[in-house]
């Protein structure tokens, strides 16, 4: 399905009543070099985060995704700062 929708003054976008009745009323709003994507919001995060990664965390427990998380984190921010 494609629809056309249109920012106002505001900047706020409304998003059709038939795709949010499908999809729900929170999106995140990725940007991309040459468009923007709305991706639906589950209301549980980490279902929403298996749902997006697939099996990869099959098996692990949320601690462990979270200390991964953090680690990986403190990675890239200790090789930003060396830059």
């Amino acid at each position: 399905m494609s629809k056309r929708a249109e920012a106002d003054d505001r900047g706020r976008i409304v998003i059709p009543h038939e795709i949010r009745e499908r999809h729900g009323d929170r999106y995140r709003v990725v940007e991309l070099e040459d468009r923007i994507e709305l991706i639906p919001l589950n209301d549980d995060p980490i279902e929403g985060l298996r749902d997006a990664v697939g099996d990869a965390f099959d098996g692990k427990s949320i601690d462990e995704i979270k200390r991964e998380a953090r680690e990986a984190a403190r990675t890239d921010a200790i090789g930003d700062a060396s830059e």
